[in-house]
């Protein structure tokens, strides 16, 4: 069944164009994956599919069988309904049932033989059992927990939720409605790994067609059985599933160019004939051969893709190898405590994944990181040389008003135009973009120009909540690269397994309150973990070989690591050494003392040797990798 059809859709904001002449069709039990730049038009898609934007040119056909289900983001009339209330609100149409059946058995008390009613109860009995009004409520508190609602906030008002949290509870009231189309724009940028992975089994197993804007690649790869692309006004579709998009979109655009390579030299032979023959003795030829250039549909030039610009994360200098030392930290609210008794230390190099549910203290840990919060107990301790950058996914830095270069100025108000312009185009903002009002962007624009805030002076230890929400799958990768390459240390919230997996080489847990550490990417900590509570499986064969295989990779990961990590503990505390030491000879000894102050002079000597041999030997083993 075709639930909705554009025939030579187009639309334009101003002189940009979004959509030429586009076509397509959505079915019944589709999975669909839409991806593209920031910008490019995903939502702009969306809200045309919706209704709620009219097209410049062409036609969109929804189908009478076409009910389409879309979180509605700024629908102020439900600020004031409870949560349970609110996502129950998709099926009106049970609600209305429920509420005459209500006054029909209340009528029928009273009034027991009247058979007009009686008859009218047993048909909407009929029909609500059908549409599957006994079970809604179940399956809406099965869809709240999934998504990280506690039964005691189904009676919380939306009003008082934070941003995040109205996401969430917009998406839980799309997954409750009874459309066979679900618009779902960035549904996994506000929830955990947990709910993250609760969403994708959920939707494996829904029979209802769906378009999902979304860069999150393990996301899109569990949950989409096609891709469209859109680029430069067009929307090229893609059948199989994200990981096949990957590799296809590639070979297609070398087609793309060889087609229209072919053609134009075929074009330029046609009119250089026509040209030396339409006055000769082979008019006829020539004139014939014009006819057919008049006719053929030309080939659009490939689209020339701006590349990605690379982000530029620049260290203010070598801190001391102890950046970070967190010691028998208890944080909390009031006189409520979030976590208890937290003990981990970060050295120069880390970088380190923050995960845990939705409400376990993520945000906790990191305001009391940057000193907004002070912990109820024990001590927080940054190392000496240690500069903090902090970004916030709330961009609550950005001011909405202003230009994008303005924006970005203000950090440096004396700085020169050029030197200004020349920043921010390293972050995709060129030209023109640096005028726009930061109102106009997009979500991944708006982040975009957040980084670029918090990067513009150097650090080096750089703290991220959620940096990837809203970043186009070009971005991210590039934000992996600078990250990667970046010889400082991180602290990172995320929710994007795939980029944890990338980026990140110690995992830090929040569960219950508690803290726990594991040395390797999240695929490490998953398998981990996994092993824990989950009982082993006999494996023969190939797979055997390949798991015994993997596991022994793992541990000689884990070995690698240790060895990292002792070495750079060890060199945290010869530096620790080393400065009371300068301090004891500064201070304590007295200048004619020439026995003592020989006698540190040499401590201190042979402590700056074991330093500088420590680092080799770190720099050794970060560049050889595992043995």
């Amino acid at each position: 069944v075709t639930l909705l059809t554009a025939d030579k859709i187009s639309k334009r904001f101003h002189d940009q164009i979004i959509f030429d002449h586009v076509s397509f069709s959505v079915q019944d039990d589709e999975k669909i994956g839409l991806v593209g730049k920031n910008g490019s038009g995903k939502t702009t898609l969306f809200e045309i599919m919706v209704g709620w934007m009219e097209v410049d040119s062409g036609k969109l056909n929804r189908s009478k069988a076409c009910r389409i289900d879309y979180i509605e983001q700024d629908k102020t009339e439900y600020f004031d309904l409870p949560l349970f209330e609110f996502v129950t609100s998709a099926r009106e149409d049970l609600l209305k049932m429920r509420r005459e059946m209500l006054s029909l058995q209340q009528h029928l008390a009273t009034n027991p033989h009247d058979e007009s009613g009686l008859s009218r109860l047993g048909q909407l009995q009929s029909k609500f059992e059908i549409e599957g009004g006994f079970t809604f409520e179940s399956e809406v508190k099965i869809i709240l927990a999934g998504l990280g609602f506690e039964p005691e906030r189904h009676t919380e008002r939306i009003r008082n939720f934070s941003g995040g949290e109205k996401n969430r509870a917009g998406l839980a009231r799309a997954l409750a409605g009874n459309g066979n189309l679900l618009l779902l724009d960035e549904p996994t940028n506000h929830l955990d790994i947990e709910s993250t992975m609760w969403l994708e089994e959920y939707l494996s197993k829904t029979d209802r067609s769906y378009l999902i804007v979304s860069h999150d690649r393990t996301f899109l790869t569990a949950a989409v059985e096609r891709v469209w692309e859109i680029s430069h006004g067009r929307i090229d579709l893609y059948m199989g599933g994200f990981e096949k998009y990957l590799k296809e979109r590639v070979e297609h655009k070398r087609q793309q160019e060889h087609r229209y390579k072919h053609q134009q030299q075929e074009i330029k032979r046609i009119e250089e004939f026509v040209r030396r023959n339409i006055a000769g003795q082979k008019t006829k030829q020539a004139q014939s051969k014009l006819k057919y250039l008049n006719r053929i549909k030309r080939l659009p030039p490939p689209r020339s893709e701006r590349p990605e610009a690379s982000i530029p994360v620049r260290s203010s200098g070598r801190s001391f190898a102890h950046v970070l030392s967190v010691e028998d930290v208890s944080l909390g609210y009031g006189q409520t405590a979030v976590i208890e008794d937290a003990c981990f230390d970060i050295y120069r190099g880390d970088k380190v994944g923050l995960i845990g549910c939705n409400g376990s203290g993520k945000t906790t840990v990191l305001r009391a990181l940057i000193g907004e919060l002070a912990p109820m107990l024990g001590e927080i301790k940054l190392g000496a040389n240690v500069d903090v950058a902090y970004f916030d996914q709330e961009l609550v830095d950005l001011n909405l008003e202003a230009t994008v270069l303005d924006n970005v100025w203000e950090m440096d108000p004396t700085a020169e135009v050029g030197k200004m312009r020349s920043f921010l185009a390293r972050f995709g903002f060129s030209g023109e973009d640096c005028f726009k009002l930061v109102s106009s962007l997009s979500g991944g624009e708006k982040t975009k120009l957040s980084l670029a805030r918090l990067l513009y002076h150097p650090a080096n230890f750089l703290i991220f909540d959620e940096p990837t929400n809203h970043l186009d799958l070009d971005s991210r990768e590039v934000l992996e690269k600078a990250l990667r390459d970046f010889d400082g240390s991180c602290l990172i919230v995320s929710h994007d397994r795939y980029f944890l997996d990338q980026v990140v080489d110690r995992i830090f847990y929040l569960n219950e309150g508690s803290l726990r550490v594991f040395d390797g990417n999240y695929s490490y900590f998953q398998e981990k973990t996994a092993a824990a509570t989950a009982p082993v499986k006999a494996k023969d064969g190939a797979s055997k070989e390949a798991y015994l295989m993997f596991k022994e990779k793992s541990k000689r990961l884990a070995r690698h690591i240790k060895r990292i990590r002792s070495t750079k503990s060890r060199l945290a505390d010869l530096e620790k050494e080393l400065g009371q030491i300068d301090e004891h000879i500064r201070f304590n000894i007295p200048k004619n003392d020439w026995e003592k102050l020989h006698e540190a002079s040499q401590r201190k000597q042979k402590l700056e040797e074991d330093i500088l041999d420590l680092y080799a030997a770190l720099e050794k083993l970060e560049k050889t990798g595992l043995d």
